[in-house]
């Protein structure tokens, strides 16, 4: 067993940046408040300008999200080269399905494929008040 300390080199990701890493994924996770609990769920997403858009049924996420400030994030570890990287949203979400706001018809432009299963025919979009990211490096 090794005691030898490890160490990692942290960089902020400017928001260019970040929403080009958003751009490129489609697999994130929104994190919310549900019943005075915070909750976070795995989702497909695809983005149209700098709205976030995801398909769901009926349930929690269509229930809590709607009207509430909430997180999004995606990240990625890679064990070959010791980087990995977490870009955050901040912002609040919307019921896009049918509502006729500017957040909605931006968000109605993007095309999120579901891979869960089930039909998915609500609309939700996050539009970002904020944007944050980091990269690392692990080294030693």
């Amino acid at each position: 067993m090794s005691t030898t300390p490890v160490h990692s080199e942290m960089e902020e990701i400017p928001e260019a940046e970040c929403l080009e890493i958003r751009r490129k994924h489609d697999f994130g996770r929104i994190g919310l408040v549900a019943e005075g609990q915070p909750q976070i769920f795995p989702v497909n997403y695809a983005m149209s300008a700098r709205i976030i858009s995801f398909r769901t049924a009926p349930g929690t996420k269509l229930s809590y999200a709607p009207s509430s400030k909430v997180a999004f994030e995606v990240d990625d570890y890679s064990p070959e080269t010791g980087v990995g990287w977490s870009v955050m949203v901040q912002g609040i979400a919307y019921d896009a399905t049918e509502s006729l706001d500017d957040v909605s018809w931006t968000a109605r432009g993007a095309m999120p494929h579901p891979m869960a299963p089930g039909e998915k025919v609500h609309r939700v979009a996050v539009d970002p008040q904020q944007i944050t990211g980091r990269r690392f490096q692990r080294s030693g």
